[in-house]
């Protein structure tokens, strides 16, 4: 990320750079920064008029004035030496400490923002924050370097735990089209790294297979006929509401607490609805690339208005990256009790565990694989069973409001014991897929797209099915 926000900085305080034109042509701008650049010029700003100048050739490709400009900067700069010169050889050699320097002592003899700015990322990567503040003020005063001087102050803020500043100013940075995609989802993150974040959900869809009926199977509709004076259904609207709060009183590395419920309701087979809630207490460690977790969690749940499950679990996770991939395990073990007398043979510990390794792609997004594994010892050895497969994950940033996610898995389940019942020891193998798109309406509000889908395939009939959810909804989230 860094390194080609540099690029993008180096080249446009280089007079002699080729001048990309902008997707849209805007002459009415392209003249108030020709007439910054010669007030700049006028004044030795040579840097900023430099900027200015760019900016101008690049929204109207009819001006030659700023053209003309550029080059006799780009002789000039070959034919002098000086402190602003000497940062951006020192910076593109990754020299931190001596480009702060240089680009200090520009500023202080020419006031030149653009040294100003420089300054400021250099002592920002040198993790001196209390200096980098300061000359990163004054750029973010001038109107050609105010998107990027804020990107820069959002990264000091969020380093120092500070995540609503920091999240106000990626949000302004990102009406700045180069920083855009990846300003808006900092700005998203620095939300979630808040020491209090609130969450909600609302949303509504379509479940095809409500019971996981085996192809063409259908569902009585009610002990009186059901809709429309009598008939069979397996397909169903619903609704669902969720709400989740975590509190991290020490910021993202230390204690938090967290908890959560949800509520999804079909429209007519109550019979199926859901609802839970979860508590948890764990913390966290970061340092840098890398980071561990350690969580105590207790979930309940219902299944059609009764008690359906108590369950008590602890998890761990790590993740480190090196190399450009961020790899991560994360390991569960979760005591089940399920509640229902019919249900008794299903309870006993699950056990669950993953690797890991993601891939960044483009501005923002990523591509993962990963492994995982899971084993249930439940009381019933035909209710006990050990299953693993891959799963694909895909995010991607499309533009600074909309986002994308897509996944696909496959999992491979083998039953411990010969069922009588269905004659067979049972296995299993699940084609899991979803797609998901979210755009940011408001900062903190979030419009939701998603379809999920299942084919279930088995050796015994009755367990074979398939099933598409697509749902709609809006989200919450507050920082504080």
């Amino acid at each position: 990320m860094t390194g080609a926000l540099l690029g993008l900085l180096l080249a446009a305080t280089d007079p002699c750079a080729p001048v990309a034109l902008a997707a849209r042509p805007d002459p009415e701008a392209a003249a108030l920064y020709r007439k910054t650049g010669d007030e700049e010029r006028a004044a030795s700003g040579v840097e900023t008029a430099t900027v200015a100048y760019r900016a101008a050739a690049a929204l109207d490709p009819g001006d030659a004035a700023s053209r003309h400009a550029l080059q006799a900067l780009c002789v000039q700069a070959g034919t002098r030496a000086d402190p602003f010169q000497d940062g951006l050889r020192q910076m593109e050699a990754g020299e931190w400490r001596a480009a702060a320097a240089s680009f200090g002592q520009a500023r202080r003899s020419s006031g030149d923002p653009s040294a100003a700015l420089l300054e400021g990322i250099c002592d920002y990567q040198l993790g001196d924050d209390v200096a980098a503040e300061p000359p990163l003020r004054l750029a973010e005063a001038r109107p050609e370097h105010r998107d990027l001087a804020r990107f820069y102050l959002g990264l000091v803020a969020l380093r120092a735990g500070a995540a609503q500043r920091a999240s106000a100013l990626f949000a302004q940075a990102s009406a700045n089209p180069a920083l855009g995609a990846l300003a808006a989802d900092l700005s998203r993150l620095a939300r979630q790294d808040s020491r209090l974040v609130l969450t909600f959900l609302a949303e509504t869809g379509y479940d095809s297979n409500v019971t996981l009926a085996p192809g063409g199977a259908t569902t009585p509709v009610g002990g009186t006929g059901g809709m429309m004076g009598g008939g069979t259904m397996n397909g169903a609207g619903l609704y669902g509401f969720g709400a989740a709060a975590l509190f991290r009183p020490s910021g993202p590395s230390g204690p938090y607490l967290r908890g959560n419920g949800f509520l999804r309701q079909q429209l007519q087979l109550r019979a199926y609805d859901v609802g839970g809630v979860e508590a948890a207490a764990g913390w966290q460690l970061e340092r840098g690339d890398s980071g561990l977790l350690a969580e105590y969690a207790y979930a309940f749940r219902t299944f059609g208005g009764a008690p359906y499950l108590s369950a008590h679990r602890l998890s761990g996770a790590g993740w480190l990256t090196a190399g450009g991939l961020t790899w991560s395990a994360r390991y569960a073990g979760q005591l089940e009790d399920y509640r229902a007398s019919t249900l008794g043979g299903f309870s006993g510990v699950l056990h669950h565990a993953e690797l890991r390794a993601a891939l960044p792609v483009g501005t923002g997004g990523w591509v993962a694989v990963a492994y995982g594994g899971s084993r249930d010892e439940a009381k019933l050895g035909i209710t006990s069973y050990t299953e693993h497969g891959p799963r694909l994950d895909l995010r991607l940033l499309l533009s600074a409001r909309l986002r994308l996610g897509a996944a696909v898995g496959v999992t491979f389940r083998a039953y411990d014991a010969y069922d009588s019942v269905i004659s067979v020891t049972r296995s299993d193998r699940y084609l899991d897929g979803s797609v998901l798109a979210e755009y940011e309406v408001a900062p903190g509000w979030t419009a939701r797209c998603s379809l999920d889908g299942r084919k279930a395939f088995s050796n015994a009939a009755a367990f074979e099915y398939y099933k598409l959810v697509p749902m709609i909804g809006i989200a919450w989230q507050l920082g504080l």
